[in-house]
């Protein structure tokens, strides 16, 4: 229990599930949750209804916020980390929370508490606290020096002190490095949230103007800003959440604010206002989605291809970045519209790549066009017949074949795939296509495995040729999967195969091929040996392990005894080899393949198993 020695008076069940939490945070974090919870470092302050406020002492003080039950929880936290998920913040004061659920003990309102001392306290003497509290906090006192200018000054005075303040708060001097990054932020958000005043105070106008002479001034500044945890976009959020609120209060004319948002959405790089056209639509209205609708039409209709091939590497200039921005705002107009057909051609207007291909069918199928879809994937197939990149393009194709019952189509689109560029994930769709008959399967193996031994053959021109590992290796892969071991033996034999190739193959043949898989074993443990690292010693200690599960099993314990006497005096000068394996041969437990085990296993070298 979190709650010390208390001991509990009628325990209850926990509020919040023990296993969602850790999965929330994992278990090592979770493990940092409960030493929290024991130091005491988590304050629940008060439960209003289904919400429960309190702060958590981490290397600052952070607020937090928890609702729901179960494994239903949801939370807010001050912390930086809560930008990035559900933080450890709030799974301490969330097992806080069942531990003073468990003690039998109610929570302690010392929020309410406090808000019913000061209602008794009568106005003059709330008035003195807060300025008293202000004058120790320049943050509190800008609030409500603006906030008391708003509501009595000269709207034009507190507008200049406004843009003074934010002025002071934008300067960087010559850079903001890593460490005052987060407090820049922090000094800026304030100026903000005091500006935010204005618009109770009915100046949501002269908020427009700061927030036009700030929007610059902030993107010039988070250049001179180490923006790595993400302050400058919360800023940019905040000014932009701000100018949506002055909006609605204002309600300027349509037309005009659809001019500005426009070219506020097309020519910020930071992206502050991308998908105005839908945030702003209850204050633009009919006509000024109209106007934005026909600013971006046009815009689009101005526009080069943008975006060329060189190569087989893609390049985008000025207008290929203008067309990516069009291309959003066009498309969010005619999903809100229905239009399916205008969002395939807008679409189809930029297909310069297999991959354009394939996400114009997948989009087709996805609003169930599926002859659209089809049809598309055709058209990409046989354009990128040669292209690389087009595997995806073809599995998709032949997917939609065996759909609408073309399998032979399928078949002859993958078999051509295949024949250019050799892969497991064709092989796969073409044995899927064939295992409805199992002599079909047979002669799809069979051509595959000819096809390959056919190209790994016409590589060997002399006797030190290159020939590809991946070529073996899939010849290994897919012999393996059709349970051909024999074969499969033969062929690493006659070709080189990589360690983990061989690997998985001597794993699949312990029971069937013993010997091939202890040999191979042998042969692998001798080079992660070789490699004299304690990852290549880690995946040797385990390989030897291997076999000595598999000699018991075949009751020759007496041979792995020799055999580790041999390699233990073979190499008694890696003395960090020989303590490792002496251990892992004294505990009697299967070393797990870390993986760092399995990174030496692909440096090691590759082989040709004699």
């Amino acid at each position: 229990m979190y709650a010390g020695n208390r001991q509990p008076r009628a325990a209850r069940a926990p509020r919040f599930n023990l296993q969602a939490l850790r999965t929330l945070a994992g278990d090592s974090v979770f493990a940092r949750c409960e030493e929290y919870v024991r130091a005491g470092r988590v304050e629940l302050l008060s439960r209003d209804g289904d919400r429960i406020v309190g702060q958590v002492m981490g290397s600052e003080i952070y607020r937090i916020e928890l609702r729901g039950q179960g494994s239903a929880i949801s939370g807010r936290c001050s912390c930086p980390a809560f930008e990035n998920g559900f933080c450890k913040h709030l799974v301490a004061a969330a097992l806080t929370v069942n531990a003073e659920a468990g003690s039998g003990e109610k929570m302690p309102d010392r929020l309410g508490t406090i808000r019913e001392h000061l209602r008794s306290q009568g106005a003059d003497r709330l008035v003195e606290m807060i300025l008293h509290l202000a004058e120790r906090d320049p943050a509190l006192l800008g609030r409500l020096d603006l906030a008391a200018s708003a509501a009595s000054g000269d709207p034009e005075d507190v507008a200049e002190r406004c843009r003074k303040a934010l002025h002071r708060a934008l300067r960087t001097g010559r850079y903001v490095d890593y460490a005052h990054a987060g407090s820049w932020v922090q000094g800026v958000l304030q100026v903000l949230d005091r500006m935010e005043l204005l618009i109770g105070a009915g100046h949501a106008v002269l908020l427009l103007r700061l927030l036009d002479d700030a929007f610059p001034r902030i993107a010039r500044a988070l250049e001179q800003v180490d923006d790595s945890d993400g302050g400058g976009t919360e800023i940019l959020e905040r000014a932009a959440a701000l100018h949506l609120a002055a909006c609605h209060a204002v309600r300027p004319d349509p037309v005009a604010l659809a001019r500005d948002l426009f070219e506020r959405e097309t020519e910020d790089e930071f992206g502050t206002f991308r998908g105005a056209s839908l945030s702003y639509a209850d204050v633009l209205g009919p006509k000024g989605l109209a106007e934005y609708r026909r600013l971006a039409q046009s815009a689009w209709d101005r526009l080069g291809p943008g975006r060329r091939m060189v190569g087989r590497v893609m390049v985008m200039d000025r207008d290929g970045v203008a067309r990516y921005q069009l291309f959003g705002i066009l498309d969010s107009f005619a999903a809100r519209d229905g239009d399916i057909e205008t969002r395939i051609a807008l679409r189809a207007t930029d297909l310069l790549r297999a991959q354009d291909y394939l996400r114009l069918a997948e989009f087709c199928l996805e609003h169930g066009r599926a002859a659209e879809a089809l049809r598309w994937a055709e058209e990409g197939a046989w354009l990128f017949d040669d292209d690389p990149s087009a595997e995806r393009l073809l599995l998709f194709l032949a997917g939609r074949y065996r759909v609408v019952d073309r399998a032979p189509e399928a078949e002859t689109a993958l078999w051509r795939g295949f024949e250019r560029r050799p892969s497991m994930e064709l092989y796969r769709c073409i044995a899927e296509t064939a295992s409805r008959e199992a002599e079909a399967r047979v002669v799809a193996a069979d051509r595959a495995v000819a096809l390959l031994e056919d190209r790994i053959a016409a590589t060997k021109s002399g006797a030190h040729a290159f020939v590809p590992v991946g070529l073996a290796d899939l010849l290994l892969e897919i012999l393996i999967l059709e349970r051909r071991l024999p074969e499969a033996w033969t062929a690493s034999r006659r070709h080189r195969c990589s360690d983990p190739q061989l690997l998985r193959l001597a794993q699949a043949s312990e029971s069937a091929c013993p010997d091939d898989a202890l040999q191979t074993y042998a042969a692998v443990a001798e080079r992660q040996i070789a490699l004299a690292n304690k990852g290549g010693y880690g995946e040797a200690c385990r390989l030897i392990k291997r076999m000595e599960v598999l000699r018991t099993t075949a009751g020759d314990k007496e041979a792995h005894r020799a055999y580790v006497a041999e390699i233990l005096e073979r190499h008694r000068a890696k003395r960090s080899f020989v303590a490792m394996l002496a251990e892992a041969t004294a505990s009697g437990e299967e070393i797990p393949n870390r993986g760092s085990a399995r990174r030496s296993t692909q440096r090691g070298a590759w082989m040709k198993v004699r």
